[in-house]
């Protein structure tokens, strides 16, 4: 077998040229998929679902819930507004205050190109008229794209109990989130 410079058979050097031909055309897919996924990222912020309103039972409690998906150099998390958090007694509305807190949970999943994750928003003590709580960030929380999420939103309070507390049942959002 003939010897070609630097005492590789020629062979080898067919066989290894045509390797780094493939490695070549490689490496210029991943710059393109580089260059997509670099595209993929989604800018910082929070991209939110329109939000929804709920009363309670027999219409005494009142708040606006919406789920957010936040993107940010501290990581991707499910957040969840509740804001004009209220309660009806004697003729008139009333905050969540520190004396009539609202308390309240929300939970679900989201999914995005065929993954999915779940995330839960542990009780919020809320002694205002708006609040937010962190639901965690699911592994499919990972880019720009479109995401559906679930939301089950869950209030006791301001004021009134158990009886008349606010449950939305399970909701469904599309959320939209651009690319950079």
């Amino acid at each position: 077998m003939p010897t070609a410079p630097g005492g590789l058979p020629t062979r080898r050097i067919g066989a290894g040229l045509a390797v780094a031909l493939l490695a070549l055309s490689g490496l210029a897919t991943g710059t393109t998929a580089t260059a997509a996924g670099h595209r993929a990222a989604a800018p910082s912020g929070d991209y939110c679902a329109a939000k929804e309103s709920f009363y309670g039972s027999g219409q005494y409690t009142y708040a606006e819930a919406q789920v957010c998906l936040r993107f940010g150099s501290g990581g991707n998390e499910v957040r969840v507004n509740n804001t004009n958090s209220q309660y009806y007694w004697g003729g008139s509305w009333y905050s969540a205050s520190s004396s009539y807190p609202a308390n309240w949970t929300a939970s679900g999943t989201l999914s995005k190109s065929g993954q999915s994750g779940n995330y839960s928003v542990p009780q919020v003590k809320q002694t205002s008229l708006n609040g937010s709580g962190s639901g965690g960030s699911p592994a499919a929380l990972n880019g720009c794209g479109s995401y559906s999420v679930t939301m089950t939103f869950r209030q006791v309070g301001p004021y009134w109990g158990q009886d008349q507390a606010i449950d939305s049942g399970q909701r469904t959002y599309t959320i939209n989130v651009p690319c950079t």
